[in-house]
């Protein structure tokens, strides 16, 4: 009876809670205080934000709203290409140091270089004067000092040691664009010019050839190539050393946002000890502000340090509520080198140190302060694209500034009984506790509203994140004031969303892939866009594992698996199938790839009748659904059919272990549909699923699985070596889940870091893509498409032009072929979007124009 009851009851007690949440989260009526409905764009999430600092961050929830904060120097577009964000200009240089060629002068090799480089060149200099040439006893293999003879019937062989020289290649600085004037190939270019080998003196195979005939008949050619060899060896013999910079001009004018702030702008000081800022001291005057500085103690000797206040010149104030903003300091190369340094800094923390430590120097100039120059110690070229992550402000992240909080949060050095001249604040105020995380300092087009008066965090955990329009922003600021995003309870979040964004109370709402068909039958009431995002499915193999070290194998299992099966049923055809390891919205991405498949069985057609195929070799753009096939491969791999259960040589049953995390959804679907696949094909598969944590740190990362489900999402660039380098198994530190080792992969992803013309990356890549999706070491599944659906009153504000050297904005569909046929996240978009009070009326041409 109870069940019966139950039946009805639960239902019913959902359907009320949904409700509820109707009255909890605004509506289109229910919005008075911030000017009006059409006056911001509603969104929602799943989780709290919890650490503003986007490189300590590592939650989803954080960076949903600190992308509307910050921005760095170069940014991707729409496309997912590179161009300049903050900087103005971009220029990536090379800094060459060589060997002058052998038998040139300095002037030669110079007048060369400017005939071959052109305006590119932009100085030349020598590096090294040459040494005298190493002396060499061809019979004994020892080198004698100068002026030292060889016994009578030895002959001496001199191996130059030839002068070096440093020039840059540059390109012109280009407003808006990223330049450069990489040359990998430098080597390779030198000698075609020559005609001839630049530095035979540097190859035993040559310097062979200068030994006289009689000392080559004594003691043949390989006894002296391996003489030669070893004193070669001996000697600095690298013809060429590659420094890329990276050189930026930030655009002047841009501040740092400070705030919000309570007390009155008189009474807020901007404070700076010795020079550097070191946060804000509230006081009535400028005199009171210097002495509760110096009470700080931020220095040995706070009686002797110099101190500077000062009031903010702008604010920006939100009416009668009285808090504000301040126009902070000017963003400058000082933010950037802060930033990159802190990043390649253990003690800083951050999750993301990986892809900075490459960074040999950041360069700043006195004479300007808005020049940036990265150095590389050698060709690199995803650089720019570690480079697109955002700034940190330096007049809250220096040292001193670091320092001060420690000291006002009882962690400073007195705290911890250390002198000034040995505390290190980055160990006793970690950076993920700093206020920082809760109270940042923002340049992006958006700032956080306090919705807890003077207390941190500035959102209301649990209920909604408010943003508003940076007023001092330096680019294009939203038509809307106001983004707010409500938070919802994860266990119910996608449901409460729906119901909310059904009845007005939210702009922007995310469908599951069985809502995605009712939501675009309604073309009315909704706005409908669909994006392949950079966003992958996969079931990895774990290669290392005895059974499944073959490819064969991994083969086998792949084509028991129905992946239009799971497409159709799982995620409701809102999925694009793969074949081999890259986001398809990428160029990497090889969408030529064919299979090379040689048949091991006969098929049959949608019949039924047998189509003979077994020994021909096909090229197919998916491994299809076959379980005869699967078998016959399996076959060849030793193993048996026994009573429905596939036996191997040894005598053991093929296992697998298969393990997934808690949660449900579309993955532990994917991952039944497989077990059900194997299982029919013969395949024991003992089936597990961890909490998130413990699913990862102590299977994932430790390979203890043979096969698990998950997902690939994030990284635009052309450096695969995380996820398939074999340095890079997870018991290395690395994301090569699949324990994936192929000599031939990791040669080829070494190879495209030196490669920086595009054509060039896209066709390496293709190579890349090919070589590992012919090991199937994952079960490629698909691309899930991510789509948006947004009220028809959200219009697209597209600039058409100027007038008055202002820019001009029309009304557009926000599902225009510009931003449907666009690769970046719709969140690219949001900027340029408004509220209108009345559902426009759009003709076909409005879509296009």
């Amino acid at each position: 009876m109870w069940i019966k009851r139950s039946l009805v009851i639960v239902p019913v007690a959902l359907l009320l809670f949904l409700a509820q949440s109707v009255f909890w989260v605004p509506d289109q009526a229910s919005v008075s205080d911030n000017n009006s409905r059409l006056n911001r764009l509603m969104l929602y999430m799943g989780a709290n934000p919890e650490d503003m600092n986007p490189w300590t961050s590592t939650k989803t929830s954080d960076s949903t709203i600190s992308q509307y904060l910050y921005e760095g120097l170069v940014k991707t577009n729409h496309l997912y290409e590179l161009e300049p964000g903050l900087a103005e200009t971009v220029l990536v240089k090379h800094d060459i140091t060589c060997y002058l060629p052998e038998g040139m002068s300095e002037a030669e090799f110079e007048g060369r270089l400017r005939k071959l480089m052109g305006a590119r060149l932009k100085s030349f200099a020598k590096a090294a004067d040459a040494k005298s040439p190493v002396r060499l006893n061809l019979t004994t293999g020892k080198t004698l000092a100068a002026g030292e003879s060889a016994p009578e019937g030895q002959e001496i062989l001199e191996i130059p040691q030839l002068a070096k020289v440093r020039f840059m290649l540059a390109p012109e600085p280009v407003k808006g664009q990223i330049t450069q004037a990489i040359e990998p190939e430098f080597e390779a270019l030198i000698e075609k010019d020559l005609d001839r080998k630049p530095w035979p003196c540097f190859e035993a195979a040559e310097l062979l050839k200068r030994v006289s005939k009689a000392t080559r008949d004594t003691l043949t050619d390989g006894t002296l190539t391996k003489t030669l060899g070893e004193a070669l060896a001996k000697l600095d013999t690298t013809p060429t050393s590659h420094s890329p910079v990276i050189e930026f001009h930030i655009r002047k004018g841009i501040p740092w946002v400070d705030g919000p702030f309570f007390e009155k702008r008189e009474r807020v000081w901007q404070a700076k000890c010795n020079g550097e800022p070191c946060g804000w001291v509230y006081a009535d005057s400028s005199q009171e502000a210097i002495t509760r500085l110096k009470a700080k103690g931020l220095v040995e000797k706070p009686e002797e340090a110099a101190y500077e206040v000062s009031n903010y010149a702008e604010k920006d104030t939100f009416g009668e509520k009285g808090y504000w903003w301040g126009k902070g300091p000017e963003c400058t190369a000082r933010d950037a080198k802060l930033t990159f340094e802190f990043l390649k800094n253990p003690d800083f923390k951050s999750p993301r140190m990986s892809s900075y430590v490459s960074i040999n120097e950041v360069r700043v100039f006195k004479d300007d302060p808005h020049k940036l120059e990265v150095v590389y110690g050698e060709l690199y070229s995803p650089a720019l694209y570690d480079l697109t992550g955002q700034l940190l402000p330096y007049h809250r992240w220096n040292l001193m500034a670091w320092k001060e909080e420690a000291v006002r949060r009882g962690k400073g050095p007195t705290d911890v009984g250390l002198n000034h001249d040995v505390y290190n604040p980055m160990k006793y105020l970690v950076s993920r506790e700093r206020e920082y995380r809760a109270w940042p300092s923002m340049n992006g087009f958006m700032v956080i509203e306090p919705l807890n008066g003077d207390a941190l965090p500035l959102w209301q955990n649990g209920s909604r994140c408010r943003l508003r329009r940076n007023e001092f922003y330096w680019d294009r600021k939203p038509e809307y004031q106001f983004l707010d995003y409500y938070v919802f309870d994860p266990n119910m979040g996608r449901e409460t969303a729906e119901v909310v964004f059904n009845t007005g109370g939210l702009d922007v709402y995310s469908p599951r892939e069985f809502q995605v068909e009712r939501y675009e039958a309604k073309t009315k009431e909704y706005s409908v866009i669909k994006r392949m995002p950079n966003q992958y499915e996969y079931l990895a193999f774990n290669c290392s594992k005895p059974q499944l070290s073959d490819k064969r194998v991994r083969l086998a299992l792949s084509m028991a698996i129905d992946v239009d099966q799971i497409l159709k049923y799982v995620v409701y055809n809102q999925g694009v199938r793969i074949n081999g390891p890259a986001y398809p919205v990428l160029p990497w991405y090889d969408q030529n790839h064919m299979i090379e498949h040689t048949w091991r069985s006969d098929g049959t057609d949608a019949q039924g009748r047998k189509v003979e195929r077994k020994g021909k070799t096909e090229k197919i753009k998916y491994l299809p659904f076959d379980v005869t096939e699967a078998k016959a491969i399996l076959k060849e791999c030793g193993y048996e059919d026994v009573n429905g259960k596939l036996i191997g040589k040894d005598g053991k049953p093929l296992r697998l272990e298969f393990i997934n995390s808690t949660g449900g959804g579309v993955r532990k679907n994917n991952a039944l549909l497989a077990k059900q696949n194997w299982e029919k094909l013969g395949v024991e598969v003992d089936y597990k699923e961890y909490e998130w944590n413990v699913f990862i740190q102590q299977y994932v990362m430790a390979l203890k699985f043979d096969v698990c489900v998950l997902g690939w999402s994030g990284g635009i660039d052309h450096d695969s070596r995380q996820l398939w380098h074999s340095t890079c198994w997870p018991t290395a530190g690395g994301l090569n889940l699949a324990a994936y080792a192929n000599p031939e992969a990791d040669q080829l992803m070494d190879a495209i870091l030196k490669v920086y013309d595009r054509e060039k990356q896209v066709e390496m890549s293709h190579r890349i893509f090919r070589t590992i999706a012919a090991d199937f070491p994952y079960v490629f599944l698909y691309s899930p498409l991510g789509t948006s659906v947004m009220d028809s009153r959200i219009v697209w504000r597209k600039k058409v032009g100027e007038k008055d050297g202002k820019p001009v904005y029309e009304n557009r569909p926000v599902n225009h072929d510009f931003i449907r046929n666009a690769r970046a996240n719709m969140v690219y978009f949001f900027g340029e979007l408004k509220r209108v009070e009345e559902v426009p009326q759009w003709s076909e041409q409005d879509y296009k124009r």
